[in-house]
């Protein structure tokens, strides 16, 4: 009888809304997780062809070229610190 009232406890949770809205909640939580280290590829990818792209063969002047630096390094440091800050990382998503 335990065996089934277990059952029955398990089945009323899963089908409950609360584990409807945890299960949305861990769904969005694993597409941020995704779409933040999708970010900071592309942040990567983008310091590197701004490195490799030579000044005096750029459409850009220097101050357009810093104020792309500076807007790379903004960026860069928004995601490296929330992936740090623990807001979208697997120590938030585990709860350790």
């Amino acid at each position: 009888m335990e065996t089934k009232e277990t059952n029955t406890d398990a089945y009323t949770i899963l089908e409950s809304d609360e584990f409807d809205t945890l299960l949305d909640a861990v769904e969005l939580m694993a597409k941020a997780q995704g779409d933040l280290l999708s970010l900071k590829r592309s942040v990567e990818e983008l310091k590197i062809i701004m490195e490799n792209t030579e000044p005096a063969q750029d459409d850009f002047s220097l101050q357009d070229n810093a104020a792309i630096y500076s807007a790379i390094d903004k960026v860069e440091s928004l995601v490296e610190s929330l992936y740090q800050d623990n807001y979208i990382n697997d120590d938030f998503i585990t709860g350790k």
